[in-house]
């Protein structure tokens, strides 16, 4: 059997090509966006101090206007923003100061959707193709297996040698698929895990800034109390 003589077989093939070609560019575009992100966000999660986070003044907080557009980076531009409003406002009751807290939570917690949207980019197609691309195989050689017996038929001889060829021919699909899909599947399964590390980093960065913004309202309201006692 000839797959250039079978369309079905042919598109399957490069359809598996594409496929191919699709996942090892991927796994690079990942392998260099996780490398790109743990080479600029590590040392900034390792750096900072959690006190300097409140600063309104950025360079108090050891980040330049390179490292703002880091994930961290935006991480503190988010969260700083939304507390700096908050200490801009008279705080009226502790009420008041856990709702502007609870803000700043869900601030952070936004912005970290955001992130992992970024991490998880591509990863969609690596999972689709990991998945499918066997069964896209498996459909090519099953239609060549199926032109294989019609010409098998056709020259009424069954004989070991007639039928191993074609056969052996059409199960190359099934072969191209997996060797197509194994890669995806692993890409996929550790480049997920790797996003999974980072964004972690992430959170610790998060609730450490959530902690300090409330122990440094606790702080002022310790003091305006002592305050208070001292003038009565």
């Amino acid at each position: 059997m000839n797959f250039s003589e079978t369309a079905i077989v042919d598109g399957t093939l490069c359809a598996l090509a594409c496929c191919s070609v699709l996942t090892w560019s991927l796994i690079v575009l990942k392998a260099g966006e996780i490398l790109w992100y743990r080479y600029r966000n590590q040392p900034l999660l390792k750096n900072l101090d959690a006190k300097a986070l409140l600063s309104v003044n950025q360079d108090d907080t050891g980040l330049s206007q390179d490292n703002l557009t880091t994930s961290v980076g935006r991480l503190w531009s988010v969260g700083s923003t939304t507390y700096q409003r908050a200490v801009s406002k008279p705080a009226l009751n502790l009420e008041y100061t856990a709702a502007w807290h609870e803000l700043i939570e869900r601030s952070l917690r936004q912005q970290l959707q955001k992130e992992k949207a970024r991490l998880d980019t591509g990863l969609g197609w690596l999972a689709s193709i990991g998945t499918t691309a066997p069964f896209i195989g498996l459909f090519g050689t099953v239609w060549g297996i199926m032109h294989a017996l019609k010409d098998i038929s056709a020259q009424g001889n069954a004989s070991l040698e007639v039928v191993a060829g074609p056969i052996g021919e059409a199960l190359i699909a099934t072969a191209v698929g997996l060797a197509v899909a194994i890669p995806a599947v692993i890409a996929y399964n550790f480049f997920l895990r790797q996003n999974r590390q980072l964004l972690a980093g992430l959170e610790h960065f998060s609730t450490d800034f959530l902690r300090a913004c409330i122990e440094s309202d606790l702080s002022h309201r310790a003091l305006e109390g002592h305050h208070v006692h001292a003038t009565a």
